[in-house]
């Protein structure tokens, strides 16, 4: 039997496929608190390989007071002190410098202990009491909580009285950050920087605090805005690039529903690279650390060569064959590249300081 076709049949367009539904909350939660435990075992093994990473001198725990969510106790400080540190009982001079550190995780993971071996480099070279917070997560505390939490966190350390407590100069504050906790510092830092525009975020930031003297960045997250998926198009290798269902559990966990909560992914506290230039030249010395494999990487260069044209102080290194997080990856042995690339950066952060004496 034929079938006769009429020329002016249609043939009709096939129905594209509903988008995914988000993951139900509790599926995010459930998934953020599986690799929670999975991660802190992975680093716990690295951390007992030679040299063992040290421990932290004091722990302590201070409030989140600024921003949407209040809350007391609910940041802790892994504090590190070196050697002879001065005491806010001495009489001298307080010179030690001081570094904060915000841990990587993509704002669902890690924690301050994390970036130990960091803080041993930066106690060596600088001599400086090393503060790694571990601000609160998501999906449980969703952006803006992180942000937030960073910037109590730089001001209750930075005022004069709890620097003398802890012994350092807060005329002589670094700030460094990895990953998600790179783009964290350097968000917390813009807020710091524009006093002016803190009245829409309504953050209640105290007057004449000291400036930041310099900002160590690793792989950071600067530029929110671009997709995930043309991000992995700017490398190489994109199949060293983070694993789609990782990068979507970190996204949906840290902005959920963002189109309906009016989420503007270029706002300067999601997307610090994207700051205007008035207040990229508030900003102190940079040194920005990428890997050659990273979906971050190009934002990074991008960052730089913004940097550059604006007549910042900006240095930067590239780990060549690595991936995102490589110093972070579960190994029986410590890659000599991660304190060649600690090094540097914290050799520039040397320069900063010794300009100031």
């Amino acid at each position: 039997m034929s079938v006769a076709f009429s020329a002016s049949a249609v043939i009709p367009t096939p129905t594209p496929a509903p988008a995914p539904a988000p993951a139900p909350s509790w599926s995010l939660l459930l998934r953020a608190k599986a690799l929670r435990q999975a991660a802190s075992v992975s680093l716990g093994i690295q951390h007992y390989t030679t040299p063992i990473a040290p421990s932290p001198s004091l722990t302590e725990y201070i409030d989140s007071a600024i921003g949407s969510s209040p809350a007391t106790k609910c940041i802790r400080l892994d504090i590190y002190h070196p050697p002879n540190t001065p005491t806010e009982n001495d009489n001298e001079i307080q010179k030690r410098p001081g570094l904060i550190v915000f841990h990587g995780g993509g704002f669902v993971i890690g924690q301050g202990t994390d970036d130990s071996r960091f803080a041993q480099a930066a106690m060596d070279i600088l001599g400086c009491t090393v503060f790694a917070v571990s601000y609160r997560l998501a999906p449980e505390h969703p952006f803006p909580i992180p942000v937030e939490d960073c910037l109590s966190s730089i001001i209750h350390i930075i005022q004069f009285e709890n620097a003398r407590k802890y012994g350092i100069d807060n005329e002589k504050i670094l700030l460094s950050g990895f990953s998600a906790g790179g783009n964290l510092s350097f968000s917390a830092l813009n807020i710091l920087n524009s006093p002016n525009d803190c009245d829409q975020y309504q953050y209640n930031i105290p007057n004449n605090l000291p400036k930041i003297k310099g900002i160590i960045l690793f792989y950071p997250l600067l530029n929110y805005s671009i997709r995930r998926e043309d991000k992995l198009k700017t490398i190489s290798k994109p199949e060293y690039g983070l694993p789609t269902s990782l990068t979507t559990l970190f996204d949906s966990s840290y902005l959920p529903n963002a189109i309906e909560r009016g989420i503007d992914r270029k706002e300067i506290r999601i997307s610090p690279g994207l700051a205007s230039d008035i207040l990229i030249k508030e900003l102190p010395p940079v040194f920005i650390t990428l890997c050659e494999y990273d979906m971050l990487r190009q934002e990074g260069i991008d960052f730089i060569h913004r940097l550059e044209g604006l007549g910042k102080d900006v240095k930067w290194s590239e780990v060549k064959g690595e991936k995102h997080g490589w110093d972070k990856q579960p190994s029986m042995w410590i890659k000599p590249s991660i304190m060649e690339e600690y090094t540097k950066a914290l050799n520039a952060a040397k320069e900063w300081l010794d300009g100031e004496l």
